[in-house]
């Protein structure tokens, strides 16, 4: 037996103004600094007072959330005492908004007891609203958070079906202003988020579903995002929505190595996570296909193709997307750092990928020296054959 978990969505430009329904006497509403900064959060802010409702922002959220800082936004709600959470922002917004919820609705629980064996109850405090203002984690249609734990940067992946949000508002006009390269990094997590799906050992028909359309929509719209005249609308509203249908099939399917690999690199280096889970997609598909090889005929129509051949097929088919759109295929073009820090990284960046709960999902769980070749294969641009 088997679940389907989803928020209740609400899409469509202008589709913040759903807020004001929600009647919030005391809404807390979680963002970063720069969509503070770029005063996006007064948008929202708008439609949350309809009916005199009062609303603190907590805006202290960095592109790498650490454990602290959930710690300082769960102490801003227990002040409050807030009836509706919301996170507005990308991955890492929704991220801490999502454990700031449960910690806030269950404080007799630690950040450790968000695993799907506890027994939560959550939603009697509040409820959780998650916007997001980029296209790719998926995180407002998933039970996952990461955070970084400690000074030395490991991630923390937690998981409880409770912490999908309530409501998912998918309103693309948010997503208007975000740069053409953070439009391909995050487009390209959300490519392999449903990739990595489609070859889950915990795929399902229900998940299949929504990670082939999200694949067909990025395949066709990731090309136009690099034009001169920026990313048209059709593309930015088609974008927005693959991103979530992509966030709802690994949310009920989970991810793999790709994802294992690129939380490592994320927690030892400065890389946004979209360009690093894009940059290892092909090299875990390599590795894969022959263990998952009816799974990944699943894309033959978001391919344009009657049969993926081969795992080199399929790989290559996402480097030339890659090419397209200006994405790095190497860890060398997605950061600058020298041969012998990567190197001295190496053993580190093995064990943290080891240890993800991503691998456990991945149809062919890796030895810890296929690990070392993996990220050698990532590092030199070469063919997995092994």
């Amino acid at each position: 037996m088997w679940f389907f978990t989803s928020p209740r969505l609400v899409f469509g430009p202008g589709s913040i103004e759903f807020l004001a329904s929600l009647q919030a006497r005391r809404a807390l509403l979680i963002c970063d600094r720069e969509l503070a900064r770029r005063g996006v959060p007064a948008r929202v802010e708008e439609h949350l007072r309809t009916g005199g409702g009062e609303v603190r922002l907590f805006a202290e959220v960095d592109p790498e959330p650490k454990v602290s800082t959930v710690e300082r936004a769960l102490t801003a709600a227990k002040e409050f005492q807030p009836d509706v959470i919301v996170g507005l922002g990308g991955g890492s917004t929704l991220d801490v908004a999502k454990a700031t919820y449960a910690l806030y609705e269950r404080p007799d629980l630690g950040l450790m007891d968000l695993h799907p064996l506890t027994d939560m109850t959550l939603g009697q405090r509040a409820i959780l609203v998650g916007i997001p203002t980029t296209s790719g984690t998926g995180s407002e249609a998933t039970w996952a958070v990461v955070l970084t734990e400690g000074e030395g940067g490991r991630k923390l992946e937690l998981a409880h079906r409770e912490l999908v949000p309530r409501w998912a508002i998918l309103d693309p006009d948010l997503a208007a202003t975000m740069p053409p390269k953070v439009t391909t990094d995050t487009a390209a997590d959300a490519l392999c988020h449903s990739v990595e799906a489609i070859a889950s050992d915990w795929s399902n028909p229900f998940s299949d579903a929504y990670a082939k359309q999200a694949v067909e929509i990025l395949m066709e719209e990731l090309p136009r995002t690099t034009g001169a005249k920026g990313v048209p609308s059709p593309t930015r509203e088609s974008l927005h929505y693959a991103a979530t249908m992509g966030g709802l099939a690994f949310g009920n399917a989970q991810v793999g190595i790709a994802h294992a690999m690129a939380h490592a690199l994320g927690s030892k280096f400065p890389v946004p996570h979209g360009r690093a889970s894009g940059l290892f997609l092909p090299y875990s598909v390599e590795f894969n296909f022959d263990a998952a090889r009816e799974r990944y005929q699943k894309l033959r129509s978001a391919l344009g193709a009657p049969h993926v051949a081969s795992g080199h097929a399929l790989a290559d088919r996402i480097r030339t997307l890659w090419d397209q759109v200006g994405m790095s295929r190497t860890i060398p073009q997605a950061l600058p750092i020298s041969a012998p820090d990567f190197e001295k990284a190496l053993p580190d960046l093995v064990s943290r990928a080891d240890q993800s709960t991503c691998v456990s999902s991945n149809p062919r769980v890796p030895t810890t020296a296929e690990l070392e070749r993996l990220f050698r294969a990532a590092w030199n641009g070469t063919r997995v054959d092994f």
